[in-house]
């Protein structure tokens, strides 16, 4: 009676298990960078423009969700958006303000400090940081001087990969009080040294970034904590990224595809229209800033 009672424990158990396995469900990361309204940007969204594909991927089905709710398993179904932002550029605090906020999305945002403690003009300030954050935002680190940590940068110079990893985490959190946990690689790109590094500099999960649209599912134990995958919010590419996002409301999570148009490169070596630079208008910005 004993053994049969434990075989029913065990059963119902594992059943609650597979429950709570599957009530996590899947979710896609949106990696989105500045608001300025600059239509020569591919990385750049009016406030408008950002406010109706908000309004678009809500009307689909899908709940935007917390970066922490999702890696902790406080979401269900597959219809799940995060909603990040890289680099902080000033524009981040007014479309909080008018867009996010508004429609309780609270992004995280990935922020390479040089550019904020050098109080380059372009860049939000410490004290719109911590605002940001008291309001909910996560701050994560996005490199240093948002240099690459390629192996081809490592070979370069060493000192200036190791730089763009650790430096970082003491910078944001002599801004908000708290270490950061959460890294996302400089242009999406990283190497199996930078997961390592950024491993052994206490973070806890590294972020990549591409044009394709990857459901994410924190629960697999496959997934690598180091690489989770970002899709990159190309303005030109808006409809497709929406038929994607549509499929997966209609179908349930697929496996990743790429956008069925090209993107255009964005990395290191990508043309000046697409870089990290131009993304912010005419405000070119440059490889390293002089900080105090």
């Amino acid at each position: 009676m004993r053994s049969t009672k434990r075989i029913a424990l065990a059963s119902i158990l594992v059943m609650a298990s597979s429950i709570l396995i599957s009530a996590e469900g899947h979710v896609v990361i949106l990696d989105y960078h500045t608001f300025l309204g600059n239509s020569k940007s591919n990385l750049d969204y009016s406030e408008k423009e950002l406010g109706d594909e908000l309004d678009e991927i809500a009307a689909m089905g899908f709940k935007f969700v917390s970066l922490d709710d999702a890696i902790a398993g406080r979401i269900s179904g597959d219809e799940n958006i995060v909603v990040t932002i890289d680099d902080g550029n000033h524009t981040i605090y007014q479309a909080f303000k008018d867009v996010f906020e508004p429609r309780g999305i609270k992004p995280y945002l990935f922020i390479y400090p040089a550019i904020v403690r050098g109080h380059v003009r372009y860049a939000l300030t410490p004290e719109r940081i911590m605002l940001l954050s008291e309001s909910g935002c996560g701050i994560g680190a996005h490199g240093y001087h948002h240099n690459p940590v390629t192996d081809k940068a490592w070979v370069k110079d060493p000192k200036d990969f190791m730089t763009e990893i650790n430096k970082p985490g003491p910078a944001l959190a002599a801004i908000t009080g708290q270490a950061p946990t959460m890294f996302a690689y400089p242009f999406g790109v990283y190497s199996k040294r930078a997961e390592d590094a950024i491993a052994s500099a206490g973070y806890a999960w590294g972020f990549a970034a591409d044009d394709k649209v990857t459901p994410v599912d924190f629960s697999d134990t496959s997934l690598d904590r180091m690489a989770v995958p970002r899709t990159i919010t190309y303005r030109y590419l808006r409809k497709s990224l929406l038929a994607e996002l549509a499929r997966i409301a209609e179908a349930g999570s697929p496996p990743s595809f790429e956008l069925p148009v090209p993107a255009p490169a964005y990395g290191p070596e990508a043309p000046a229209a697409n870089s990290q630079a131009a993304s912010i208008g005419s405000e070119a910005a440059p490889s390293k800033v002089a900080t105090p």
